[in-house]
């Protein structure tokens, strides 16, 4: 059984000294109110809300105070009632106000897509200012749509042609206009589909970019000197990444460099220091990480070759120690587990320390899902209709993995914000049930 949806476990409230913004970006002052004794009050000599008097998680204390430990209690910069904003107040699901270690979602929705979604992407489509949902069809051939309508609903199925057995997608704005596109690596054509967007739901027809053989994931990021987005292509057979270089409105063939045994996924960051833009693949046949340092202007050199054991499936950068150096965590399905692993600031890595995760974990996503500031790790447990979550102290250190079901077989996720609240909202890909889940917040 996963974990009931808005469940939260109880981290460690924030104190008084620490300091929240508003959201309009003031930060409150700190001042307490005391309210005098009234019709309605808990007893005459402890009036409800005031400070130093009893309360339940989840009550509104008189302004400036929160509830803290069955106590309203001064706290200098609790914000409380609006919906969507982060107060210092204690994780309570369900009372509407988004609380640092809050880990909160309603039951997990379907939606019906394409034939054996593959990839899936949150991206505001339509410029309303809430994500929606486009994901990718690997049995179907097609990218499927819906908008969020509001209230918890999505619209009507809008499809997309695209090539034979589109895989990874990935957001990236090809055009300059300030509007994402969105790109599909087609694992059975050897191409990359890029669809530029209208900026109102709809998207032209795809471009079609040649690539390596079988690809299977993509990112975007400056890969040379000119400011202008490009991409990076994984290619499972050939065990090459390629590199398409943007013009401001495509992207052209550029150069193929090599890799590990079977590249399944990859990505990017400033491993070394040097300013230029590395790659590191996750290489499910050779039991390693292909680390590779970019020289800046579209090059890069040599893998070296950084084991983990297993049959590293995913892999996602990030800071996750609080140093100035980026981390990596890395899915290992046959173990179960994700490695956490460290960056010395030279494009090397520590030996990944390993925290369980569910069974079969495969696609992995780096974000705060908490609301607190630091990263943390949610991963596709396809076997086990799941999605593993687990949260991230700052320093380095993870929690025991809290699960929650979604449809069947789940094979990638994408956090997002369907519903405008401020709290992170999750879909997942499900390849077996034709489907999507959305797992909206519930602060």
């Amino acid at each position: 059984m996963g974990m009931t949806a808005g469940f939260t476990t109880t981290g460690t409230s924030t104190t008084a000294a620490e300091s929240t913004s508003t959201s309009d970006g003031s930060t409150s002052d700190g001042s307490t109110s005391t309210s005098t004794s009234s019709t309605g009050s808990t007893t005459a000599s402890c009036p409800e809300g005031s400070e130093g008097c009893p309360c339940l998680p989840g009550d509104l204390c008189d302004g400036g105070l929160a509830c803290v430990a069955g106590s309203c209690v001064a706290g200098p910069d609790t914000t409380t009632g609006t919906t969507g904003e982060t107060t210092d107040a204690e994780p309570f699901c369900g009372d509407g106000l988004v609380a640092a270690d809050e880990l909160c979602w309603k039951p997990s929705a379907a939606l019906g897509m394409g034939s054996g979604p593959s990839a899936v992407l949150a991206l505001d489509l339509d410029g309303d200012g809430n994500d929606d949902i486009i994901n990718s069809n690997s049995q179907s051939n097609n990218l499927t749509t819906r908008l969020y309508t509001g209230d918890g609903s999505f619209g009507a199925l809008g499809a997309l042609i695209a090539e034979m057995g589109p895989a990874g997608l990935v957001a990236v704005d090809a055009n300059g206009d300030a509007i994402l596109d969105v790109v599909a690596a087609n694992r059975a054509s050897n191409t990359a589909s890029l669809f530029v967007s209208t900026g109102d739901g709809k998207f032209m027809p795809q471009v079609s970019m040649p690539t390596g053989v079988q690809p299977r994931a993509l990112v975007a990021g400056l890969v040379d000197a000119d400011a202008l987005p490009d991409l990076l292509v994984v290619n499972a057979a050939d065990k090459t990444v390629t590199f398409l270089k943007g013009d401001g409105a495509s992207f052209g063939m550029g150069a193929a460099f090599a890799v590990g045994t079977t590249p399944n996924d990859l990505a990017v960051g400033d491993f070394n220091g040097d300013g230029n833009l590395d790659v590191v693949t996750a290489n499910v046949g050779a039991s390693d990480l292909s680390v590779i340092l970019g020289n800046g202007q579209g090059l890069f050199g040599a893998p070296t070759s950084v084991p983990v054991g297993g049959a590293p499936f995913s892999v996602a950068v990030g800071h996750l120690n609080g140093d100035a150096s980026l981390d990596l965590v890395v899915s290992v399905p046959a173990a179960g587990q994700v490695l956490v692993m460290f960056g010395t600031g030279f494009g090397m890595f520590s030996a990944g320390v390993p925290y369980a995760a569910g069974m079969g974990p495969e696609r992995l996503v780096l974000a705060d899902l908490t609301a607190d500031g630091a990263p943390d790790v949610a991963v596709v447990n396809r076997p086990a209709n799941q999605v593993s979550v687990l949260r991230g102290n700052g320093k380095g250190s993870f929690a025991p993995a809290e699960v929650f079901d979604v449809g069947m077989e789940p094979v990638a996720l994408a956090v997002g914000d369907f519903n405008g609240d401020g709290a992170a909202d999750l879909v997942t890909a499900n390849s077996a049930a034709s489907t999507v889940s959305v797992l909206l917040s519930d602060p």
